[in-house]
């Protein structure tokens, strides 16, 4: 548990950073959701690759960021045109690319084979 205490840190600061970008009524609510999302999507990605089987690939790991990241970037910035459809179409997309990203960086991890 203590090992990954900064990857549930991260994911925790990234849904508080969702949370606050969608319903913030205030006037940087957008920005400092963006800002929170991104940086849970730093912590998450920098444990998955400290925490990386290196007898796997590599590319396995760098996928698993990327989703991460793009799935960050979609939760955290493209809804403002605050279309219905739209933001949507970015939620699930984000969604399903972080939650992708996971699974990806669960299985590469070593915690997996104890």
């Amino acid at each position: 548990m203590k090992k990954n205490i900064f990857l549930i840190i991260g994911i925790i600061v990234l849904i508080v950073g969702v949370v606050v970008s969608y319903f913030g009524g205030f006037a940087m609510a957008d920005d400092a959701g963006f800002a929170m999302t991104m940086f849970g999507a730093g912590l998450i990605a920098s444990q998955l690759w400290d925490g990386r089987d290196k007898s796997k690939p590599t590319w396995l790991s760098a996928v698993s960021i990327a989703c991460i990241a793009v799935g960050a970037f979609l939760l955290g910035f493209l809804h403002f045109d605050k279309e219905s459809m739209g933001t949507i179409i970015s939620t699930v997309f984000g969604l399903a690319a972080i939650i992708g990203g996971l699974i990806i960086g669960f299985f590469q991890t070593k915690q997996l084979k104890k």
